[in-house]
């Protein structure tokens, strides 16, 4: 019982029973938010007393102090305003005039003015860190060995965790902790692409020619994706750099409502780290432990879903350029809670990571096409590469176990959900008790799934007191009250999937 499929024939509900699911969910939402805000109110002197009102931030007016433990939201919000946006803004310009007047050199085009942009905001050290990464991976590529390309991707995420090698690194940056880590990032998201291009060539036939170096570094250094991502594999980007698709006035429109959606968002969530103060609330665990139960539920929700919102942001930032360019970008990440599994959180989360795995890690495991245990097993490999590629801690691994588990859980309820008895109970049953039952069973899933999500987004600690006092101190009562929300929650999303998420792309 799984979000992986749409369904157009969802039986409806009566009116007044999705009403009181609206009220069921919605309700306490917005109650837990207000908290919060009464909260962050309360304590933003005594959280933030020695610091300064944001004056870099372009909503001043709001008069409160800006939350800045988001570390990933406020090092590309600076980045953006400081260079970036004159990068994405000169592709622009760059990339229409070589499509009207020099289309032919349009690859070219793009790598040259890359290279510049790096230039200017990496410095050329660090440009030459990413160039040797290219040139090892190619030199792999060459040799036609996929496991020789594994290793190479292997080693040189280590080498972006090791302490020596972050040394030198920091060495290279100019000992400037800005420049480091936003080599770190661009290094990391670029041994995927260096990844995905090189699987790509081993997946050619002997007698066919591999892909050119200026293919590879055109596609690795291409600006829109090259900073935050989102991750397209060389194969869709290959194809669509050949045949790009015309931007006529329906994509216009589309890429118009996009860059709105987007400027919206970040306008929401930059509102959010200034009245209210979850994140750095979270890490607070002495404060965390001794709320009330709805500041705690407010924490959590809002945590989960700025983590989607954020993510809309920086992702739909890059895609709508790159359909500017003719290129089709992954679908935008999808609300967490709107999504009641583990199998649809990873294939419409984060669309373009999904594909990476699915193609280089499911698949040659075995997937679904080997039986259980190796379907299992390639699962079990996606999750140990996103642990890996993150960094390896102790959190990310308890993540990664926890979402493994999940889908576990999931493929054995499948399996369990076709056996001839369940069947032959659930036939039984009217269209809307079915759908009823299927909430019913997805209400736990979706309250772990965001449980496991917070132990990604806080850590261990908080992910603990968060599961304390909803399963251990607060069960039953605490426990009985957060799954009738997710059952609400779940029904509110049958109800709108097919209204909302009917396509397969979803701008």
């Amino acid at each position: 019982m799984t979000s992986s499929k749409m369904s157009a024939d969802t039986p409806r509900l009566p009116r007044i029973e999705m009403l009181l699911y609206f009220l069921g969910f919605v309700g306490p939402a917005l109650y837990s938010i207000y908290v919060v805000y009464l909260l962050s109110k309360e304590l933003e002197d005594s959280l933030y007393g020695g610091i300064e009102l944001d004056e870099s931030s372009f909503l001043p007016f709001l008069g409160r102090k800006k939350d800045t433990t988001d570390f990933e939201w406020v090092f590309w919000q600076t980045h953006v305003r400081d260079g970036l946006a004159f990068c994405f803004g000169g592709h622009i310009i760059a990339s229409r005039l070589v499509t009207t007047f020099l289309p032919k050199y349009r690859r070219e085009t793009y790598l040259s003015y890359s290279v510049l942009c790096l230039y200017f905001v990496l410095g050329w050290k660090p440009l030459g860190v990413l160039v040797t990464h290219c040139m090892v991976f190619y030199a792999a590529a060459v040799l036609r060995s996929a496991l020789l390309c594994w290793g190479v991707g292997i080693f040189l995420v280590a080498t972006l965790n090791s302490s020596v090698f972050k040394v030198l690194q920091y060495e290279l940056a100019g000992e400037n902790e800005n420049t480091y880590y936003l080599l770190l990032f661009t290094a990391g998201m670029s041994i995927l692409r260096q990844l995905s291009f090189s699987l790509e060539v081993c997946k050619l036939r002997r007698d066919q020619k591999a892909y050119s170096l200026l293919d590879f570094l055109s596609y690795n250094f291409y600006i829109p994706l090259f900073f935050n991502g989102p991750v397209i594999t060389y194969n869709t980007f290959h194809e669509h750099t050949k045949h790009p698709i015309p931007l006529d006035r329906t994509r216009l429109k589309r890429v118009a409502w996009c860059m709105f959606r987007v400027a919206i968002w970040a306008i929401f969530t930059e509102t959010a780290y200034h009245l209210l103060y979850f994140c750095e609330l979270e890490q607070e665990t002495s404060v965390l432990e001794n709320l009330p139960l709805m500041e705690i539920v407010g924490i959590g929700y809002l945590h989960v879903q700025l983590f989607h919102v954020k993510y809309f942001v920086l992702y739909g930032l890059s895609s709508t350029i790159t359909m500017l360019d003719g290129i089709e970008p992954p679908v935008f990440p999808r609300c967490v809670t709107a999504l009641y599994s583990f199998k649809a959180m990873w294939r419409y989360f984060d669309a373009g990571l999904h594909t990476f795995l699915i193609r280089y890690i499911y698949i040659p495991l075995g997937g679904s096409h080997k039986g259980l245990v190796r379907q299992l097993l390639a699962s079990a490999g996606c999750f140990a590469m996103v642990c890996y590629w993150h960094g390896g801690q102790f959190y990310l691994i308890t993540w990664a176990l926890l979402n493994w588990s999940g889908i576990v859980a999931e493929s054995t309820g499948a399996i369990v959900a076709k056996t001839a008895t369940v069947q032959h109970y659930t036939s039984k049953l009217s269209s809307q008790n079915q759908r009823r039952l299927k909430a019913l069973c997805n209400a736990p899933v979706l309250a772990f799934l965001i449980l496991f999500n917070l132990v990604f987004l806080g850590g261990t600690t908080a992910g603990y007191v968060y599961f304390d006092k909803f399963f251990v101190s607060g069960f039953p009562i605490v426990t009985t009250k957060l799954m009738a929300s997710m059952y609400c929650s779940v029904q509110l999303t049958l109800t709108f999937e097919k209204v909302l998420y009917s396509k397969r792309k979803i701008r």
